[in-house]
């Protein structure tokens, strides 16, 4: 009996733990869409948008495959709430995507960018999905890449609950997120650095937990996420 209770509290558990990531990954999802979407609507309709690039830039070769490792990032985003471990590592996650949103949120409508020069068509598949991609998405959300701040947070819970094959191919996948941005002509150099700079300022602001302080007893039943791989 003892030990069918505990299989039941484990399941309770852990469907409180499912049901509290699944609300956490539609709220940010939420948020994402409410304030980037916001912010280019806005800019789409103010004049005099400047650009922000170096000349060199333009010799950067256009990969219409990279499109796929950039959109991907949108699965990653949804499914890393049920990775979390404990309550806490959820609340540090969801804040610093949070903070990121928000704070690029306001950059974008103060410091309006555009893309500087004409992005290239790509032809078959990839070029129809190029065209649906960039009929949503106007070309003003640039400094700080919002892309790439999101790819850091993301980047360190997937690197913190993945082990093996699947932890290399998470570091390669993640790789080809980094550079898809430039090779997609989505984001400028500058916007890569402003949005690495605003991860490591997520980081600062919302720190790990400290762990040689002793844990609430509702994250010691929570220790290991079921999504662990």
């Amino acid at each position: 009996m003892r030990a069918k209770r505990g299989l039941d509290s484990v399941a309770q558990e852990t469907a409180r733990s499912t049901i509290k990531a699944l609300l956490v990954s539609a709220g940010l999802s939420i948020l994402f869409l409410i304030v980037y979407s916001g912010c280019n609507w806005i800019t789409a309709r103010r004049a005099g948008v400047g650009t922000f690039y170096f000349e060199w830039e333009r010799r950067i070769p256009f990969v219409p495959f990279m499109i796929l490792p950039y959109m991907s990032i949108d699965l990653f985003f949804v499914a890393a709430p049920f990775l979390c471990r404990s309550e806490r590592a959820l609340r540090i996650f969801s804040r610093r995507v949070m903070f990121a949103i928000v704070v690029s949120g306001v950059c974008f409508l103060l410091f309006p960018l555009r893309f500087a020069f004409p992005r290239p068509h790509a032809d078959g598949r990839l070029g129809a999905i190029f065209d649906w991609f960039r009929g949503m998405d106007a070309p003003y959300n640039l400094l700080p890449s919002l892309h790439a701040a999101l790819m850091v947070i993301l980047a360190d819970v997937y690197l913190r609950h993945t082990r093996g094959f699947v932890r290399a191919g998470i570091i390669a996948w993640f790789a080809l997120i980094a550079v898809s941005p430039v090779l997609t002509y989505q984001h400028h150099l500058i916007d890569i650095a402003g949005g690495f700079v605003l991860a490591a300022f997520c980081f600062l602001i919302f720190r790990d937990p400290d762990f040689s302080s002793p844990p609430k007893e509702s994250e010691l039943n929570n220790q290991s996420s079921p999504y662990e791989l």
